[in-house]
């Protein structure tokens, strides 16, 4: 099962609370920090290195969509209205808009 990134926080205690707001629906989580645990570094707060909240890659898009409200997508995630401006200039580019 391969897992994928779908939001990053400052701490690993973050990452875990939100995280758990999935097992409600079933979806496995994971949490990737480079600390020693929920009592190691970035158990009070926030750290340098944060944290990484990570899926499986067939549940990341439910999981993105169940976590909309609490969670800011990765900056490398293109949001609809982003993919439809991309659309409109790459149609205005080749003439057809």
């Amino acid at each position: 099962m391969e897992f994928v990134e779908i939001a990053s926080f400052s701490s690993r205690l973050e990452a875990e609370t939100i995280g758990h707001a999935l097992d409600a629906h079933d979806i496995p989580f994971m949490v990737q920090s480079p600390d020693i645990g929920m009592f190691g570094p970035g158990f009070m707060g926030a750290t340098a290195s944060g944290a990484a909240l990570l899926v499986p890659e067939d549940c990341a898009a439910r999981a993105r969509e169940l976590l909309a409200c609490a969670v800011t997508p990765l900056a490398d995630e293109p949001q609809a209205e982003d993919a439809e401006a991309m659309a409109r200039d790459e149609d205005a580019a080749r003439g057809h808009g």
